[in-house]
């Protein structure tokens, strides 16, 4: 059994996506996966699964979601390993508010390149991940929805802090 970290975009912001842990919960245990834990209520979870393939378990996670619950929301999944090798590449040298922002699929190098260009904001590319130093997060342009159009996949970002409570 390989134990996931299941982060799912844009639920819970506002009056849209609206999901209850308890119902993520549930859905998960629906589909199969054990030992399943929820963390705050944005979509984070963690579950185990005998299933190895991340993108067939996130794939999942979204059909589930949309027939059970009218959810049309994107998921990632990730291996433990994976979430902690995130974590110990996070750059010492950011200074601000750090996130994490986990990508979906894998951008162009160029569109990557552009984006580490932005100022004031600090970004710095990882392995399926950019890790981002926000000077003032409320005052930036650098939003998720940028950062999507830019590199043509989905994100969702999580702090250091929240990724490591999910290990």
């Amino acid at each position: 059994m390989t134990r996931w970290v299941l982060l799912l975009r844009a639920v819970n912001l506002g009056p849209r996506n609206k999901l209850a842990m308890k119902d993520l919960k549930r859905v998960l245990e629906e589909l199969g996966h054990g030992d399943v834990t929820t963390y705050l209520n944005s979509g984070n979870a963690t579950f185990t699964s005998s299933r190895r393939s991340a993108t067939a378990l996130a794939e999942g996670v979204e059909q589930a979601l949309e027939a059970e619950l009218g959810l049309d929301v994107r998921a990632v999944v990730l291996t433990t390993a994976k979430v902690r090798a995130m974590l110990e590449a996070v750059p010492e040298d950011l200074d601000g508010y750090v996130v994490v922002s986990v990508l979906f699929g894998v951008p162009g190098p160029d569109a990557v390149q552009e984006l580490s260009r932005w100022e004031p904001e600090t970004v710095v590319p990882g392995d399926g991940c950019l890790y981002l130093a926000y000077q003032s997060v409320q005052g930036s342009k650098l939003t998720n929805a940028i950062i999507e159009k830019r590199l043509g996949v989905g994100t969702t970002a999580r702090t250091p802090a929240t990724l490591r409570k999910l290990l």
